[in-house]
């Protein structure tokens, strides 16, 4: 049944592949004590040729592995695990490193994200309408009472993205993303691999002037466990981020701020 949610996206897939591809879509999902989530993920992503999913386990300490080996005996999923736990950023470094799709997809395994919302991030980059995408539950739909410290927060890197790149991005710590492969040399010589780790990819994205497009989709609540961001944590990485991007850029930043005032 879930096919048909995706029937659009599989013909889409059909008409531009070409024989030198061997997959038009990477799904990689970094895992870590999702043991009640990850399993209804797996059974719920796309299915097809074109397409390969790949779950990257960062040392998961409950029975993450148990459920993912569940569906693994079905679907044709790549296992990728780390012996010891290396944080968010690198489990995606990790998948993009194994990855073989055109597009590059990310999402997170918590359940907040839809599989069917898949297509609205990759159709722009294989119609050639962006580089980047970035899932916006402002443009789309959230099911749950937001916290105002994560909305403010989200306002502020909106603003400094604004001001010193000209785009406005306003679910900037969105998960949800897919990349065209030609530029995932952004993913080079990373910085942060923890909570900047979003806004770090943004910044660089702009710096080599790639087009960075939200699309709308649907962001539930988290039913099992709790997330793991430390707010004033968050803050300093993400200001240590600017910080660092500024003075790489500063000639750079200023033209741009003339523009802007």
């Amino acid at each position: 049944m879930k096919d048909i949610y995706f029937s659009e996206m599989y013909n889409h897939l059909k008409k531009i592949k070409t024989k030198q591809d061997q997959y038009s879509i990477s799904i990689i999902i970094p895992v870590y004590n999702e043991e009640k989530t990850i399993r209804k993920i797996l059974i719920d992503l796309p299915k097809n040729e074109d397409i390969e999913i790949i779950v990257i386990d960062d040392n998961s300490l409950d029975n993450s592995i148990k459920e993912i080996d569940k569906v693994k005996k079905q679907y044709d999923i790549k296992l990728i695990r780390h012996k010891k736990n290396q944080g968010y950023g690198k489990a995606i470094l990790m998948g993009i490193k194994n990855s073989k799709g055109k597009v590059i997809v990310t999402m997170d395994s918590d359940g907040q994200h839809r599989p069917e919302d898949i297509y609205s991030l990759v159709k722009p980059i294989l119609d050639k309408e962006a580089d980047f995408t970035i899932g916006s539950r402002y443009l789309g739909k959230y099911h749950y009472e937001l916290p105002i410290t994560t909305r403010f927060g989200e306002v502020i890197i909106e603003k400094l993205i604004r001001i010193f790149y000209g785009q406005k991005i306003t679910n900037n710590q969105n998960g949800f993303r897919a990349f065209d492969r030609n530029i995932i040399h952004i993913f080079d010589d990373i910085q942060y691999h923890g909570y900047a780790f979003a806004t770090e990819l943004i910044l660089k994205a702009k710096i080599y002037g790639y087009i960075i497009k939200e699309c709308p989709i649907s962001v539930y609540s988290r039913q099992f466990g709790s997330s793991g961001i430390i707010l004033n944590v968050l803050a300093l990485n993400i200001f240590s981020c600017f910080i660092r991007y500024f003075l790489k850029n500063l000639k750079s930043f200023i033209r741009k701020l003339l523009i802007y005032f």
